[in-house]
């Protein structure tokens, strides 16, 4: 996925099957940073200004979307 120009890679976690973190590229490839593990998830959709979209699904199954500001820099 990519937002404001970067790639958003989502790591694999130390088990076959867990989540990891998630790495920051610049269009060109090169590393930016990364986001912790759990620190969020890739967005469903990105917008200007560090605005991304998230669907994320209440206790029914309930489809919402949540609109947030990530930061531009990453760790």
């Amino acid at each position: 996925m990519a937002g404001n120009g970067m790639i958003w890679v989502l790591r694999r976690g130390d088990g076959p099957v867990s989540v990891g973190p998630i790495d920051v590229l610049d269009m060109a490839g090169r590393y930016v940073g990364s986001y912790r593990t759990g620190a969020t998830g890739i967005p469903a959709a990105f917008g200007p200004d560090g605005l991304v979209a998230f669907i994320e699904k209440d206790e029914l199954g309930v489809e919402t979307v949540v609109v947030k500001r990530v930061p531009l820099e990453v760790n």
